[in-house]
């Protein structure tokens, strides 16, 4: 019997360890208002992993309550190098002349394959909400997570972003 609880304990500290979550409580924030997604800072070495959450954590947002959602994704002259700070400014700029109301900004600090036998994915991504009307930061949150050696890169992103976008404190506005 204590073989077996001991095994179960080990499995779930391994999976537990998967992934780490940690953000602020931040105000609420009505899920009524007009949300911009620019593309994130890609910080990775993969090429427009930006974009890729970004484009993600757009329709999360609509999945979670808010109907209210834009996706800006400033065109470049090479996706493979443009700068993303600058991207993402042309896109906050744009999103402010077109009334949004909340900008989802942030970075992608890692996005890719481990390299080794199974290539598990890794992901990982700081997200910032700011209030277009004066730049303030209405809330921040980071997670990462090392999926398992099948389960692909956009799904380990997906889980990261589900978790963010759960952790923020959106609330259901008057509709």
């Amino acid at each position: 019997m204590i073989k077996h609880q001991l095994t179960l304990w080990l499995m779930l500290t391994l999976l537990a360890g998967c992934s780490v979550i940690q953000s602020q409580d931040g105000k609420p924030i009505p899920d009524d208002n007009q949300f911009a997604v620019v593309p994130l800072n890609n910080l990775s070495q993969t090429p427009q992993a930006g974009d890729q959450a970004a484009s993600i954590l757009s329709a999360i947002l609509r999945a979670n309550g808010a109907e209210q959602v834009s996706l800006y994704l400033p065109d470049g002259q090479n996706p493979l190098v443009y700068e993303s700070r600058q991207r993402q400014r042309e896109a906050t700029d744009e999103a402010a002349r077109d009334g949004a109301d909340f900008i989802l900004t942030g970075t992608v600090d890692e996005w890719r394959y481990k390299s080794g036998l199974d290539g598990e994915p890794a992901v990982g991504i700081t997200l910032e909400v700011r209030r277009v009307q004066d730049n303030t930061l209405v809330w921040s949150g980071t997670s990462a997570r090392t999926g398992w050696g099948r389960e692909s890169l956009s799904v380990a992103g997906h889980k990261v972003l589900q978790k963010l976008v759960n952790a923020m404190p959106l609330v259901s506005g008057n509709r």
